[in-house]
């Protein structure tokens, strides 16, 4: 369950978004999806504190999604900076497979980013898109009844 859905308020939450970007460097907002049409989705808050563009990844499982920002963050955090067609395989070794694409408008997705990070009258912050193919499969599904 996120924080925000376990009754946080929305300044207790937005307080806790800041104290983990202080503490650090970023934190990771999860948007929970509502079917193949509007899937879950997790990006990054904090990269444009370090002059970057917000990572987005849009995955079912929140987990997986902050798995998949995770290094590329860090790797910001650590001085790295990343672009569209980068190598990633640093990140994601072989048989991994990933991709950064510029995302088109992150005003249709990095709400809390935006809200954040975006000067007033500016264009909307920058993002890349974290494309993970492999990470499909990675996952077994469990059969009812059974736990993980």
């Amino acid at each position: 369950m996120c924080d925000r859905c376990g009754g946080l308020t929305d300044e207790q939450y937005s307080r806790q978004l800041v104290q983990n970007i202080q503490t650090y460097g970023w934190t990771m907002q999860y948007v929970d999806g509502d079917g193949d049409r509007n899937p879950g989705f997790g990006y990054s808050l904090g990269l444009s504190l370090h002059d970057h563009p917000e990572i987005i990844v849009f995955d079912s499982d929140p987990r997986w999604a902050y798995l998949g920002v995770k290094p590329l963050a860090w790797a910001v955090m650590a001085g790295a900076v990343f672009d569209e067609g980068d190598d990633l395989s640093e990140y994601f070794p072989p048989p991994e497979q990933a991709e950064l694409l510029r995302f088109p408008d992150s005003a249709t997705h990095l709400f809390t980013a935006n809200s954040m990070f975006r000067e007033r009258g500016a264009d909307p912050i920058p993002a890349l898109q974290l494309i993970w193919p492999t990470r499909t499969g990675l996952i077994q599904p469990v059969a009812p009844g059974r736990s993980v």
